[in-house]
């Protein structure tokens, strides 16, 4: 008897996880139109939006001649390591366009079982700031996109365009959604989002090339290829090179693969792979004090003993875990400036039980005023500099 109403209890939470489920009519999917592209060559994704109803018709949002506020589509593009989801990049979710004519999004209707498909570019550059509308053409992470292979997805967002709110009733992912009884097509307020696409982008043979506007001097040096960005006669390391990698021409993958990035102003990258391509560290990082935007760390079973990131409130966390088991070691919260941290320390008996927390402080950077404006250093290169 306790069995069957077991089994009853499950079927019945079973129902009520399915009733909770919200229904999206309209689909979207993407597709390279090539199997790969080189750096810099205009990559041209087909999206098809599909009404997957057999009985009803449904509307979607097309960028008609959008050309101002909020973009409908926008790409992400992730790692392609399948041991962690690893977002890359992500686009500028508005519209900076030189155009003439103002703009707007469009409805339309799709008859049950209906597609329609259209192109977005990315490295159009020829159209990015063209005098007339060019939406399809307005799509960029604002870095390049050096050799590689990366999973990319499309997400549409009608949130925040005044036509959708007509069309589409907005909930919080986290929360619960009832039918409404205007009958509105119910809508994530992030978006929803496409299929996965893989993008493949292989490095060029040619000495100079041209990515997301900016021209590249590509220079060897044993093994490795240095992107510059001035006609230096000798291989720069330091601002005047922008990516670091091993490829060969004509590749987008290799074993012991080297990638390095380096955008002044913005952020770096460097990664290191297993040798199924997975990642075994991945850092994004800027100049400044405290540097981690975004760290993990793997071991030889990986198994994650390092994680960083910066807050969405601009502080920054980081936590060092025990492998095997991925208990917590450490955890670290330091301010947007990185002059306090609380370094919180966990201690486990044998048995691996928490005995107690060890609460300290560091300031591991010092702010100093430079012709008047905030630099922030590590402290011990400040003092090794004095």
């Amino acid at each position: 008897m306790k069995l069957f109403f077991y089994v009853l209890t499950i079927c019945l939470l079973s129902i009520q996880s399915w009733a909770n489920l919200i229904y999206h009519p309209i689909s979207f999917t993407i597709q390279t139109e090539k199997e790969s592209y080189y750096e810099g060559e205009k990559i041209n994704f087909i999206v098809t939006i599909s009404n997957t109803s057999k009985e009803y018709s449904f509307p979607v949002l097309l960028p008609y001649t959008q050309n101002v506020g909020q973009k409908l589509f926008y790409f992400n593009a992730y790692d392609k390591a399948n041991n962690t989801l690893l977002l890359r990049y992500t686009e500028n979710k508005w519209l900076n366009m030189m155009v003439h004519y103002t703009g707007t999004v469009k409805i339309k209707y799709l008859k049950p079982q209906e597609q329609i498909s259209f192109s977005i570019y990315l490295n159009d550059f020829e159209n990015y700031y063209n005098y007339h509308t060019q939406n399809a053409s307005h799509h960029s992470f604002g870095v390049p996109l050096f050799a590689g292979i990366y999973k990319m997805q499309l997400t549409y967002n009608p949130f925040g365009i005044p036509l959708g709110d007509s069309i589409y009733n907005y909930y919080n992912e986290f929360e619960k959604l009832h039918a409404d009884k205007n009958d509105k097509l119910a809508m994530p307020t992030t978006g929803q989002i496409s299929n996965w696409c893989t993008l493949k982008i292989k490095r060029a043979a040619d000495s100079v090339v041209s990515i997301e506007r900016k021209t590249y001097y590509v220079k060897k040096q044993g093994d490795l290829y240095f992107y510059l960005n001035k006609n230096l006669p000798v291989i720069n390391t330091g601002i005047d090179c922008d990516h670091i990698t091993n490829l060969p021409p004509d590749s987008c993958s290799m074993d012991n693969e080297y990638f390095y990035n380096h955008f002044i102003d913005l952020f770096a990258e460097f990664i290191v792979r297993f040798k199924d391509f997975d990642i075994k560290e991945y850092r994004k990082f800027k100049d400044d004090c405290p540097e981690e935007l975004y760290t993990e760390k793997y071991n030889d079973l990986k198994k994650r003993y390092y994680y960083a990131l910066q807050l969405p409130n601009q502080m920054f966390y980081s936590a060092n875990y025990h492998q095997p088991g991925g208990k917590i070691m450490q955890e670290r919260y330091c301010s947007a400036d990185g002059t306090l941290c609380d370094v919180i320390s966990y201690i486990y008996n044998k048995r691996g039980e928490l005995i107690r927390k060890e609460k300290t402080q560091t300031e591991p950077c010092i702010v100093v005023v430079l012709e008047g404006k905030k630099k922030s250093f590590q402290s011990v290169k400040l003092l090794e500099a004095k």
